[in-house]
């Protein structure tokens, strides 16, 4: 048997609440480049489901670009490191790594000649670093600035020039190469939030946390003038981008507004605004201008793909998580099975053959736990604020309240458990509360109910998972103890049958009993190294990889190694060959399962 990776859903890019998130694209403009956690995002325009996600940081991306050959990205960290790596293949094969700075890098920036690269951070002894890529030499002493260094832009042509900008409130010009420092540009009154060179090199241009937007001379530095009379915004000018031709300049800010502006006159042209209705999560925060579209990320997350022409005409929204995943659930439905993931980010996603949506699109939850499906095509979430809503198509559910902090949910058809701190909580068929000491258990950790809801099993820390018949009223009567585990239980399931139970321990050992004997049937499956975080029939079971069993064969299993970086948090099947799984890089990935030959 064979598990093979069918189509990738990216998780959107990680914000930093009062900075600047920059996004890259490739050359041809048909892919944009950001960073979601240790995760590199290649997100595919066209299609998002073949997207690529590069994963081998040790701590968290910050800024990702691709160089102009198309062959290469460099990445930068918070750790200061930046690799480069090959993405004209399939293998994403190191190029080199280099410590370039002491701490986060904030931006990164390829030459002309997508041989060299310059980095700006922060940094204990410097805040800005050019190397070459073959050899990881310096080529030049970027030097000038006091302050953590947001941005970098570099004169696609020779000769080269390079500019910075600052939280020191200055511009610096750089000649090169190699890169020496030229003047000091105090154009500014607040942070510099970045700068950008027009493609033909003629201009730059700098934008700050003042809301203004000023032009330069691309060989010589001088100021030509400011866009505008006053301010550019009403807010922080978060990014800048030039068209391809560099007649015209894109501008994204706090004011939740992207503008278009003609850079000859330094006149405004056109002017976008977000519709979502919170000020702090309509900021503009990233933008990029490729060959075809202007794409420009809001606080929240949402990706919009803006077409300037008389007036800036919105093409598509981008909806995706912007943080890790904490569970998944198929949903059933009249066409075909469609997949929901909840996210830390508070909210719900719906993904089908139409893209990703996101229900409710506004409103946020406090910490989503766990969920299930539900009747009628419905969710039912359980949160951080000891509530429980139903999602319905694109309603949100007044909260029910809960006895203590959800640790899991079990919805059927016609019951819908929720195992708290305290115990267990029956929100239908009708509300009830069974204490963990009126089921003689000192701690539950996870719970698991069979289709029906009338037998219950309860994990412990201690390893013991107990059984308990579960009639629709009255107190649940115990029917045994399984004593085969030796680890804290974090996660069962009962076969679709209920005869049997797969329970998964903290150390990733899977253990299967046989539900009317109550006897250890399967106890070979220690392949995972990490905590059982999900089992869905058929099995799987996930640290950062997933892994399919065979009951009938216990010794066969097939595994995708590294699906998602910093674990994989869930996965479940929608039909007999196709499995989906989250993780805490918030993409969402289909697998086609081959079973194995008779």
């Amino acid at each position: 048997m064979s598990l093979t990776l069918a189509c990738t859903y990216p998780p959107h890019p990680t914000n930093v609440r009062a900075q600047s998130t920059k996004l890259g694209a490739s050359p041809k403009g048909d892919r944009i480049l950001y960073a979601q956690g240790r995760t590199v995002v290649l997100r595919d325009l066209h299609d998002e489901t073949k997207s690529v996600l590069y994963a081998q940081h040790t701590h968290p991306v910050t800024v990702a670009r691709m160089s102009p050959s198309g062959f290469y990205v460099a990445s930068g960290d918070a750790s200061g490191k930046v690799r480069i790596w090959d993405v004209a293949g399939t293998e994403q094969v190191l190029k080199l790594e280099v410590a370039a700075l002491g701490g986060r890098i904030h931006d990164l920036v390829w030459d002309g000649e997508s041989k060299r690269v310059l980095v700006v951070g922060e940094g204990r002894e410097k805040y800005a670093h050019a190397f070459h890529i073959d050899t990881g030499s310096s080529v030049g002493e970027l030097h000038g600035h006091s302050k953590p260094v947001n941005a970098v832009a570099v004169r696609a042509q020779r000769p080269f020039m390079a500019v910075t900008g600052s939280d020191d409130g200055t511009v610096l010009f750089y000649t090169g190469v190699p890169f020496k420092y030229a003047r000091t540009l105090s154009t500014h009154t607040g942070f510099v939030q970045d700068v950008a060179y027009a493609p033909n090199g003629a201009t730059f241009v700098s934008a700050g946390a003042d809301g203004r937007l000023f032009l330069y001379d691309g060989t010589s530095g001088d100021v030509q003038g400011e866009f505008h009379t006053g301010p550019a915004h009403d807010g922080t000018i978060f990014a800048v981008a030039y068209s391809q031709d560099s007649a015209c300049l894109a501008s994204a800010s706090a004011d939740g507004r992207v503008r278009v502006w003609d850079v000859a006159r330094r006149a405004l042209l056109h002017e976008w605004r977000s519709d979502e209705s919170d000020k702090v999560h309509s900021q503009q925060v990233g933008l990029v201008w490729t060959p075809d579209n202007i794409v420009s990320l809001s606080f929240s997350g949402v990706l919009t793909v803006l077409q300037p022409a008389e007036t800036i005409q919105v093409v598509s929204t981008l909806i995706g998580p912007s943080s890790g995943l904490t569970s998944l659930a198929a949903v059933p439905s009249s066409s075909a099975t469609k997949l929901a993931s909840a996210s830390h980010d508070g909210h719900v996603y719906l993904y089908g053959p139409s893209g990703v949506e996101r229900v409710p699109r506004e409103e946020r939850l406090p910490g989503l736990l766990a969920m299930s499906a539900g009747p009628n095509d419905s969710l039912v979430v359980a949160s951080l604020d000891d509530a429980v809503r139903t999602v319905q198509g694109r309603k949100l559910s007044e909260p029910t309240g809960t006895t203590g902090q959800p640790r899991g949910i079990h919805v059927g058809p016609s019951h819908t458990y929720v195992l708290t701190e305290q115990g267990i909580d029956i929100l239908r068929p009708s509300a009830a509360h069974h204490t963990l000491a009126s089921l003689q258990v000192t701690n539950a950790t996870a719970m698991a109910a069979t289709s029906d809801g009338r037998m219950v099993a309860l994990g412990t820390e201690a390893g013991p998972v107990h059984l308990y018949a579960a009639p629709p009223s009255g107190p649940w009567m115990r029917q045994g103890t399984l004593h085969g585990g030796r680890s804290a239980i974090s996660a069962m399931a009962f076969s679709p049958d209920g005869t049997l139970l797969a329970v998964g321990e903290g150390n990733g050992k899977i253990l299967v009993y046989n539900v009317s004997t109550q006897t250890l049937q399967l106890s070979h499956w220690v392949f995972h190294t990490a905590r059982i975080h999900s089992i869905h029939w058929s099995l799987d079971g996930n640290d950062t990889h997933i892994y399919v069993w065979s009951v009938e064969r216990p010794m066969k299993h097939t595994a995708y190694k590294n699906a998602h970086a910093n674990g994989a948090y869930g996965a479940v099947w929608l039909d007999a060959t196709t499995i989906a799984s989250g993780g805490a890089d918030g993409a969402v990935r289909y697998f086609t399962w081959t079973p194995p030959l008779p």
